[in-house]
């Protein structure tokens, strides 16, 4: 008996299988950000309904406003 563990090995087709699975968890993990923002952006507009409104101002105001300082308008 080996005092070394067996190493875990991959036919090719696993592995193929493997790196779609971890391609389309990065592709989705990126654009979870951009999106997040632009929902935030929306609701920060007019043509936001109430409630998104008031869920991004308190989503926005728990994390430090960081989407508020973004977009607010800048005083001369």
């Amino acid at each position: 008996m080996s005092q070394y563990p067996t190493p875990n090995y991959r036919n090719p087709k696993q592995a193929a299988a493997h790196r779609a699975y971890m391609i389309r968890t990065i592709l989705w993990l990126a654009a979870i950000p951009p999106v997040l923002f632009l929902l935030m952006v929306y609701g920060y507009s007019d043509q936001a309904p109430a409630f998104l409104r008031d869920l991004t101002a308190q989503l926005d105001g728990a994390f430090g406003r960081p989407v508020w300082s973004l977009i607010a308008p800048a005083s001369k």
